[in-house]
């Protein structure tokens, strides 16, 4: 996504397959740019309260649409880094035109949850296809990772 100089609304999307490092490095970013950080999934947990409650009396339709709307929500923030987990951002990723999309590569071993070890090589070579920048990690170093980001942001903003 080609930067502007005069914008101030855009917004930086962080994605990886550790949702818990995604959200250390938003909140980090966020802090050394001053900007706002929202993480998808606890706006979507707030909006719902109970989810799994949620779930259970209103169907899945019903969540699936009060989730889409807080995604979409998140997208049209301004000024704003937003962590999202895999899911959300592959259901979602049209919502996200307006971001710069920050892919959060990390070794195979480093991811957190069974279910996304489960299906990594997928989900990697997805992520890889769609993501704006992919910022290669060997470990989840929170500041090694807002150095690159802020670095990359540095030469896109150096060549709008």
């Amino acid at each position: 996504m080609p930067m502007d100089k005069n914008d101030t609304k855009i917004n930086i999307l962080i994605v990886s397959l550790n949702d818990t490092f995604s959200n250390k490095v938003a909140i980090s970013l966020a802090d050394r740019l001053d900007m706002f950080v929202v993480d998808c999934y606890q706006m979507i947990v707030y909006d719902l309260t109970n989810p799994k409650e949620v779930l259970e009396k209103c169907g899945i339709e019903y969540f699936k649409k009060r989730e889409r709307s807080v995604i979409k929500h998140c997208g049209e923030f301004n000024n704003t880094v937003i962590s999202i987990s895999y899911d959300l951002f592959k259901d979602h990723i049209e919502l996200f035109s307006k971001s710069i999309i920050f892919y959060l590569r990390l070794p195979e071993e480093k991811v957190e949850k069974v279910i996304n070890k489960i299906d990594y090589k997928n989900r990697d070579e997805n992520l890889k296809k769609i993501v704006s920048i992919i910022i290669e990690n060997d470990k989840c170093l929170t500041t090694q990772s807002v150095n690159k980001i802020t670095e990359k942001l540095g030469e896109l903003y150096e060549n709008c």
